[in-house]
């Protein structure tokens, strides 16, 4: 047996050789599709199965709780320190939990101030991850006792970025949020838990205060007991949260669930959903790739057949003519994996340079690995076998002395091999309109968010967060002196058409309020979204007011008790009431650490709606109050510039610290780009990457379609040559060919609607704005493969018409 085979290699190796047009086509058409799908895979591998490089990773999860009135998925994940404490200590099913909280740290340097992204960090903390530090020492149980010297754990991307790869300070004492703590310690590059800069060892306290003044609140990760699964623990901590929720009726929903999430879901979210999409596509074009190949091979049995057919009479069994043309199919698939694999390669840069920021986990390193390898390896057997079982099948299975009796008509004079060549095109065909419908769709809702209506204008727009030192601006009046010289500062400088403060980011949200207004009975809560903002704000965002009028800076300056509101608040809240003088009472002002006694506001001023949930959701009632109603909450600037915003942000950095050396920037940029991050980069990704592999599809298409009719056109020389010698025009041949190819293709797309309706409720959830059914795609794609198909078959026909009868008919 291996004698046999290793002889069928070699022969496969000459047979190969002497084809090198055929096969070079053939190997390229695997590469495309092998290398498309192994540098998918590569990212689904990193980001979905093997993400992160803790311990027993696979059993870690997140305990959310979601509302189930909400149609929206996920929930709440974060958990008061009391709550944390007992579902640690009191659950059933794990074998242990930690929990961390984020925190703004800002470290004075000579230059100014730096802010890093920092976690608290539970007890058992790097113990439970598993992880060991690379320099140092992580935290021990002796770090987070009582009066314990302040230490922290420093993150080894940052330990790069900030303190060029040092290994000096270790040791060595920081002032972080006005604490002198010592680091002790470098994690490696892979440990990332919670995307922080730094980790400080700290221990929970039932009444825990974070430094806002506000209660702290705890992610809490935990590891599943061997043998329990998700729904088991879903049950268990639903009995708890039922025992908790009365106790804390403002953190619980009236209606809730338990959602236990892998760690891995948790992070990625609905990205998965777009992965398994576009690996979807990618395995579509694998298999027009295949069927290609699969006509090539048919194709080329049609000139081998005396060859199979000597051989066969000469003693070879059909099992060793299988076992030769697979061998060949396997040399070709191998050959297509390993360029197909250095495709992937050189594309995996480019592919991680479009995959949206901020969804895939921070521990992820996606690579080429021996899990990418062993999947491209299986695909490339895979492959093989597809392509290469039935046309070799057929082959083997010829009667030899039609073979023999008949050189001139070949395989292809029979209608087995014709007939498979037909149905290969009609499968690459369905599967290609499948593709490109996917396509059209995700382009379609593409178009509809980028056109979407936010109700501002968000160029020239530069956007910084400025964390406050809490130990300096913790009232009203402290934020507010700082905020009047900056703001003042910004609108003076040469290029800046205004600047305001604000608390949150447009379009996405704002401080969420319950709020009454007098003499409008309700029973279910009512609720608004929350700005704190400068007198300038509505000229920098251009909202448009349909009545009344904005702050004053007088106004503001005084934190005189005025509200604008949107068209939403007032069609909900107020209805066909006039709104403007009306008070209305803003609760939230009321459970700030510097709490307002009685935050009732006027109403001055109503502006059309403007995007508050993302650019997807509906906008919600929305109000804006003078930031200087509370030295609470999250704080930023936003500065409206005459040319490019980015231009500005050093002068910008100059005048914050100018104002205060030890306030830091952060989450900086422009807010175009901050939508286009946030809102926009995940639709953008899917609809790039379904659209190459459709274009590619489409290619491979028309190229199968074309060589497929250019055979059977060049098999029938002998008969058109009669039609034309007994009085055929040239265009009745054309129309007989083109004829003859349109049937393949339209028989195709009738296949491809019917797949692409199933495909429409997979990607259902990636659309916006667009239906899964949407006719405008539904019309112009089969219209479009139609165009390319008689193109396909035009070029074929036109040849087809210059046949000579006389030189048609001298070899009969």
């Amino acid at each position: 047996m291996l004698e046999s085979i290793g002889s069928d290699f070699r022969f496969g190796a000459r047979t190969l050789w002497k084809s090198r047009a055929f096969t070079a086509i053939a190997m390229i058409t695997l590469a495309l599709g092998v290398g498309a799908s192994s540098a998918i895979f590569s990212v689904i591998d990193n980001i979905l199965l093997e993400p992160f490089p803790y311990k027993d990773a696979h059993r870690l999860v997140t305990v959310a709780i979601h509302d189930t009135d909400d149609s929206r998925p996920g929930g709440r994940s974060f958990y008061s320190s009391a709550d944390f404490l007992d579902y640690s200590a009191q659950n059933h099913v794990f074998d242990g939990a930690i929990a961390m909280a984020g925190e703004d740290v800002l470290y004075t340097t000579k230059e100014g101030t730096e802010r890093f992204q920092g976690q608290l960090s539970t007890p058992n903390t790097f113990e439970f991850l598993g992880v060991s530090p690379l320099l140092g020492r992580a935290a021990q149980p002796a770090d987070y006792q009582p009066g314990a010297p302040p230490v922290f754990v420093l993150r080894y991307k940052t330990w790069v970025s900030r303190f060029s790869s040092d290994p000096s300070i270790i040791n060595k004492t920081f002032t972080l949020n006005g604490v002198s703590r010592t680091l002790i310690g470098i994690m490696p590059p892979r440990f990332a838990w919670g995307d922080a800069d730094l980790w400080i060892p700290t221990t929970p306290v039932r009444a825990a205060i974070n430094s806002g003044g506000f209660p702290q609140f705890w992610f809490m990760l935990g590891r599943l007991k061997p043998g329990v699964t998700k729904a088991q623990a879903a049950s268990d901590f639903t009995v708890l949260a039922q025992q908790h929720a009365p106790q804390a009726p403002a953190d619980y929903p009236k209606h809730f669930s338990v959602l236990i999430e892998s760690l891995a879901d948790q992070v990625v979210g609905q990205f998965r959903t777009t992965l398994f999409v576009v690996l979807a596509a990618v395995g579509l074009l694998l298999l027009i790739g295949c069927g290609n190949v699969a006509n090539l091979l048919l194709a080329r049995a049609t000139t081998r057949e005396k060859e199979f057919a000597v051989r066969a009479a000469l003693g070879a069994g059909r099992r060793r003519l299988i076992q030769q043309l697979l061998i060949e199919s396997l040399m070709l698939a191998t050959g297509g994996a390993l360029l197909g694999a250095l495709l992937a390669w050189a594309g995996l840069k480019g592919l991680i340079a479009i995959i949206p920021p901020n969804i895939i986990p921070a521990e992820s390193v996606i690579r080429m690995n021996g899990a990418v390898l062993l999947f491209t390896l299986a695909v490339t057997v895979l492959t093989a076998l597809v392509f290469g079982l039935v046309p070799a099948l057929q082959a083997s299975r010829r009667d030899l002395n039609d073979s023999l009796r008949d050189s001139s008509k070949g395989v292809g004079g029979g209608s087995s091999h014709s007939n498979l060549r037909n149905a290969v095109i009609v499968f690459e065909v369905a599967l290609s309109l499948t593709l490109l419908v996917g396509a059209g769709l995700l382009m379609r809702s593409f178009v509809a968010l980028q056109e979407v209506q936010l109700g501002l204008q968000p160029d020239h727009i530069l956007v910084a967060r400025l964390p406050l030192p809490q130990d300096r601006y913790k009232t009203a009046e402290q934020v507010a002196g700082f905020f009047r010289p900056l703001l003042q500062r910004l609108n003076s400088l040469p290029g800046v058409v205004s600047a305001t403060e604000t608390s949150t980011l447009p379009p996405y949200g704002g401080i969420p309020s319950d709020i009454e207004v007098p003499g409008k009975a309700h029973t279910e809560k009512w609720t608004a979204a929350m700005q704190l903002c400068s007198e300038q704000y509505f000229t920098v965002l251009r909202i448009q007011f349909l009545r009344g009028r904005a702050f004053t800076e007088s106004e503001v300056n005084n934190a005189r008790k005025l509200v604008v509101i949107n068209q939403t608040f007032q069609r909900k809240y107020f209805g066909d009431e006039d709104p403007m003088g009306k008070r209305i009472h803003m609760l939230q002002l009321e459970k700030f650490p510097d709490a307002q006694t009685d935050a009732w506001y006027e109403v001055i001023g109503i502006v059309s709606d403007v995007k508050n949930q993302g650019l997807q959701d509906p906008i919600t009632p929305e109000t804006w109050v003078p930031y200087t109603a509370t030295g609470s909450a999250a704080r930023g600037v936003l500065v409206r510039t005459v040319g490019d915003p980015l231009l500005m942000m050093n002068t910008v950095r100059q005048e914050i610290w100018g104002t205060d050396r030890s306030v830091a920037l952060t989450l900086t940029g422009t807010l175009e780009n901050f939508i286009n991050s946030f809102s926009l980069s995940q639709p953008r990704f899917g609809f790039l990457m379904v659209t190459v592999f459709a274009v590619i599809g489409v290619i491979l298409v028309s190229i199968g379609v074309y060589s497929v009719i250019a055979y059977t056109t060049a098999r029938r020389t002998h008969e058109i040559g009669i039609r034309m010698a007994l009085g055929a025009e040239g265009g009745d041949v054309q129309r007989l060919v083109i004829r003859t190819g349109l049937r393949l293709v339209a028989l195709g797309i009738v296949i491809g609607l019917v797949a692409s309706a199933i495909l429409a409720r997979v990607i259902a959830s990636q659309l916006w704005g667009v239906s899964a059914h949407d006719p405008v795609t539904l019309i112009i794609v089969p219209l479009l493969l139609l165009l390319i198909g008689v193109l396909a078959c035009w070029i074929p026909a036109r040849r087809a018409t210059r046949v000579s009868p006389v030189i048609a008919l001298r070899y009969e």
